[in-house]
């Protein structure tokens, strides 16, 4: 099981006018979650010097580093149009519909692995690479869906959800919070109301139509009149 958690609500009516302007109200916690980055990777570096040589994270630096990736879901969710509840600006809220739980740290570290672990993220990355495709594609299909329904759609919901978990735990993944590797699917299958709407499926035949007729045999011909008599 992943040491890293995720789970994320789903609300079913949205706020058109959020969603319509959410890249452009979203500039404040841009600006933020870059600095917060930088100072994260950064202690994830001097985390690494000191897993190399205690085989231990530093408590206030696993802290620090497990509040941005907190903290990056939330807002990345956000922006991503999957709840329209405005984020924090700090990673303390527990109630916030989208929801990250990072498990307390190792009581030791692989030095192996730490020294590696860029390389062995590397295949993470490219699966990143084409999840991106997928999180772009379904945020869209989400902002039009929203704008003229005002309604979230229970499947772009799920590829959303789906997309975040990888992302996130890739992400702890890189920034040495845990050595176990991240899976696509790993997430428990998500309750959703019997009304939630759903992208339209494969057209159905209808219930009520004829059936093909059968096929019969040929009829046989008529057998050929008896030969006439002569007198």
């Amino acid at each position: 099981m992943n040491p890293i958690r995720f789970d994320a609500d789903y609300d079913e009516d949205r706020n058109r006018l959020t969603v319509f302007f959410r890249l452009i109200v979203a500039i404040p916690w841009y600006i933020w979650l870059s600095l917060y980055g930088i100072v994260a990777f950064l202690a994830a570096i001097a985390a690494w010097f000191a897993m190399l040589f205690t085989k231990r994270y530093p408590s206030g630096l696993y802290d620090f580093v497990a509040g941005y990736v907190k903290l990056s879901a939330q807002v990345g969710g956000w922006v991503m149009l999957m709840t329209d509840e405005w984020p924090p600006f700090m990673p303390d809220r527990d109630d916030y519909p989208i929801r990250v739980e990072v498990a307390p740290q190792q009581v030791e570290y692989r030095r192996a692995q730490t020294f590696f672990k860029y390389v062995l993220a590397f295949p993470q990355q490219l699966i990143l690479y084409g999840i991106g495709f997928l999180i772009y594609a379904a945020s869209f299909v989400t902002w039009w869906r929203v704008l003229f329904t005002g309604k979230q759609s229970a499947t772009m919901h799920d590829a959303l959800r789906l997309s975040l978990a990888y992302s996130v735990r890739a992400g702890a993944f890189l920034l040495l919070l845990t050595e176990v590797h991240p899976r696509l699917l790993d997430l428990p299958p998500q309750s959703y109301p019997a009304n939630a709407p759903s992208l339209p499926g494969p057209p159905q035949m209808p219930i009520n139509e004829a059936p093909l007729p059968a096929a019969t045999a040929p009829a046989e011909p008529p057998p050929p009149p008896p030969p006439a008599q002569q007198g």
